[in-house]
């Protein structure tokens, strides 16, 4: 059972209180269930009647942003009051909408810029650091210039230092806006939409940045705060205070308690290809849930291959066709301070298809269909690019499976959107792998198709 949430935010002179008084883990839409990664800030921010769901009662926490919906709910989460009398701000903004205000206000405030074109473009996706951008601006939090020191923090393959862009993502990792569950990878894919969910876990955490930092009086950008953060940007690990590291010989079993929200990594080595399990739980009686990530780490100490667990209840399993390598399984809690356990070790059980080295060729324009049967979480396909091309990934049924695209290392991601499934993008040459998981309960045999065209 999750214990009450209070958490008060003090922001432009006056209290803004998320309360769920007395409330216990329970579901406030369907698609969001107890356990859900992005539970508790979309939980909050909806008791604080920031976010609201849909009318058909669901919150659609992988929907994408747009960048006026951005906009509106910034200024909600921060009880700024837009000026009805900020109109016609860009040639696109449309006059007498619900947004305009919105828009024009944070334009006259310079939280916002228009393109070159005088456009605003409200109803574009907004991508990752322009949310950064406007998360930062309109919430008040400082950002400063950045020289090459940062590096350290920011130790993204597809982050230039010299980025426009990449202060506010330092400012956002040293701050604690940023990481949010899923994002302790090699890569940041700065061009990626935001989703409802990811939006969600941001607000939230630059709210409480900003208490915190208005509390204190004073910053928390020093460099001992960034040489704490920069283990987790990367997904590597260290004997930092954010993250316990353990060296462990293969199979393990172990137990312990998160310090605070904190992560814990698991370091192995695995001499032979085989295929893994590994079952993480938290103990009986615990409250909330566990994520878990197994990382391939290269000699660069990034990752191209990693594998996203499939999340049940209070309890994350993989089952995974591993080459022999170097391996990180790092663990999250959604509630601080619990305790749990995790097993990893060979299994017999798998289908093939269980990982990069057993992904099966997808052909362009030649749909395929595939099986998830009880127990298992994920299969892969791949596809090799020769030339630049434009394609969609589809899925179906998408709304019961999880998509995620990798591009795999002989791809160069510098200036180039990272794909997702269902969205048309411009793949550059190279190879890439899809897997397809499940979302359903582990019991369940669910059916589907996937196509490149």
């Amino acid at each position: 059972m999750r214990a009450s949430l209070r958490t008060s935010l003090l922001l432009s002179g006056a209290f803004i209180t998320l309360l769920a008084t007395g409330v216990t883990a329970a579901e406030i839409f369907p698609d969001v269930p107890v356990g859900h990664i992005f539970e508790e800030p979309i939980n909050a921010l909806v008791n604080a009647g920031v976010l609201t769901g849909n009318p058909d009662g669901r919150f659609y926490p992988d929907r994408q942003v747009n960048r006026a919906e951005l906009l509106k709910m910034l200024y909600k989460a921060t009880g700024k009051i837009p000026d009805a009398s900020s109109r016609a701000c860009f040639s696109d903004v449309e006059r007498l909408s619900w947004y305009e205000s919105y828009v024009c206000d944070a334009a006259a405030h310079h939280y916002v810029e228009g393109y070159s074109d005088g456009t605003f473009r409200p109803a574009n996706p907004v991508n990752r650091v322009e949310a950064l951008k406007m998360i930062t601006q309109v919430i008040g939090i400082p950002v400063e210039n950045i020289g090459e020191d940062a590096r350290q923090v920011v130790k993204f393959v597809d982050v230039s230092i010299s980025a426009w862009y990449t202060k506010y993502l330092y400012a956002a990792y040293v701050k604690g806006i940023l990481p949010i569950a899923g994002q302790d990878t090699s890569r940041f894919f700065p061009d990626w939409p935001l989703l409802r969910g990811e939006a969600a876990a941001m607000i939230f955490n630059a709210l409480n940045t900003d208490l915190v930092e208005r509390r204190q009086g004073s910053s928390v950008s020093s460099a001992a705060s960034a040489q704490s953060r920069s283990s987790t940007v990367a997904g590597s690990s260290s004997s930092s205070s954010d993250a316990a590291s353990f060296d462990v010989p293969f199979p393990f079993e172990s137990a312990g308690k998160f310090t605070a929200r904190k992560s814990v990594t698991y370091r192995f080595t695995l001499d032979h290809a085989a295929v893994v399990s590994t079952v993480a739980g938290l103990q009986a009686g615990q409250p909330g849930s566990i994520s878990c990530r197994l990382y391939l780490m290269a000699e660069s100490g990034f990752s191209f291959e990693y594998f996203m667990g499939f999340q049940e209840g209070s309890s994350c399993t993989l089952k995974t066709a591993l080459k022999p390598g170097s391996y990180q399984l790092q663990l999250a809690p959604t509630i601080a301070d619990t305790t749990f356990s995790v097993k990893a070790e060979t299994t017999t059980t798998g289908d093939g298809s269980d990982g990069f080295g057993e992904a099966q060729t997808l052909p362009f324009n030649l749909a395929r269909t595939g099986t998830l049967a009880p127990g298992d979480y994920q299969d892969w396909f791949k596809f090799t690019v020769s030339a630049t091309q434009t394609l969609q990934i589809s899925v179906t049924d998408s709304t019961q499976l999880t998509c995620l695209i990798y591009p795999m290392e002989d791809v160069d991601l510098y200036g180039f959107s990272g794909p997702s499934c269902g969205q048309r993008y411009e793949y550059q040459p190279g190879s890439y792998v899809i897997a397809v998981g499940r979302m359903s309960p582990a019991d369940a045999r669910q059916t589907y198709t996937v196509l490149a065209q």
